[in-house]
């Protein structure tokens, strides 16, 4: 990310309730991460050590691979028909909220009061890998005392925020959904999300793709996995590079039609060596860390919402591809979940 990725977020006031900011949580950040600013934590900004940037050419950084090098046993993604429609992100506001216990009720909490002309529009909740709920907004609740604070299913009766009912289906408990109108946001342009089947196990050594994004980053892997795979012929890979003195590295692949688009997180190590990225990750990223609200297909190519899970709390953000890269919106979400 281009910027640091996490922003600050204060922490509770003393009658227990949590002041949302537009600046984001850093209990969530990690302590040397100079890769940018999603995901809304804030991360102490470091300047990254030469290793740490990618020197290679813009070539170099997305570098078609030979069809031949695909994955014998890669799962293949369903063909699905043409695209019935196209989203827009630059029409896409920055509304996330997440599901109480029953999955009955959505709870906006990064809005201040007063907004309710802006949200009551927002008629569809997407995540949970692309499932779509038709919501309906029903009011500004003050929050309580009771609150511990915590962004979470069991005390969203306690939080100050907009709460929506879902009027078809039910959310899963605890899960973060992004909040549209769905006539900005069409359902029609959502893709299918398959998570990976292969439980989170590691490409090997000699696998084709693991040995190609190496090669074009040309630097040693530590380990790769295999994210999700994206309909139609897409998958999406986790990959974190050996160290480097000081320097780490993982990235985000999207492997479209033999083709790799990377999206680079390095970072300096600093006296903390145990919260590289993000507070107590033990300089180190898992496929458990991250998880899909859906992709969609823009002009300009896919659009992808993750979740990234830390010790403290949760980060959703939003990835657009444009050409062979992948950027970072600013469309982000923090939620504090650390645990009591």
């Amino acid at each position: 990310m281009n910027q640091v990725r996490s922003r600050s977020r204060q922490r509770m006031k003393a009658a227990g309730l949590i002041v949302l900011t537009a600046a984001a949580v850093s209990a969530l950040s990690g302590c040397s991460w100079t890769g940018g600013n999603s995901a809304g934590t804030a991360e102490p900004s470091v300047k990254p050590s030469p290793a740490a940037v990618q020197n290679q050419s813009p070539a170099a950084q997305q570098t078609a691979v030979p069809h031949t090098e695909a994955p014998a046993a890669s799962a293949q993604a369903t063909e699905s028909p043409a695209q019935a429609a196209f989203l827009d992100p630059a029409k896409l506001q920055s509304v996330f909220g997440f599901a109480d216990e029953t999955g009955s009720h959505l709870l906006v909490t990064s809005q201040e009061e007063g907004r309710e002309e802006q949200l009551k529009p927002l008629n569809t909740a997407i995540g949970n890998g692309g499932q779509v709920l038709t919501v309906k907004f029903e009011k500004w609740q003050a929050g309580s005392d009771n609150s511990n604070g915590r962004e979470l299913a069991n005390n969203i009766a306690n939080l100050p925020g907009y709460l929506y009912t879902i009027e078809n289906g039910a959310a899963e408990p605890d899960e973060t959904y992004y909040m549209a109108d769905s006539a900005i946001f069409p359902p029609d342009a959502l893709l299918k999300v398959q998570p990976s089947s292969a439980e989170n196990q590691p490409l090997a050594a000699g696998d084709p793709v693991r040995k190609s994004i190496s090669a074009v980053k040309q630097r040693e892997i530590q380990s790769a996995w295999k994210l999700a795979d994206l309909s139609p012929e897409r998958e999406l890979y986790l990959v974190q590079f050996v160290r480097q003195d000081k320097d780490m590295l993982f990235s985000l692949v999207l492997r479209e039609d033999g083709k790799l688009s990377f999206k680079d997180y390095p970072a300096v190590i600093q006296n903390d060596e145990y919260s590289v990225w993000r507070v107590d990750d033990g300089g180190e990223v898992s496929p458990q860390m991250f998880s899909l609200l859906f992709t969609a297909q823009t002009a300009d190519g896919l659009l992808l919402g993750l979740n990234w899970w830390g010790a403290e709390g949760v980060n959703s953000f939003f990835l657009s591809q444009t050409g062979n890269a992948l950027k970072e919106l600013d469309i982000q979400y923090s939620r504090y979940t650390s645990p009591m």
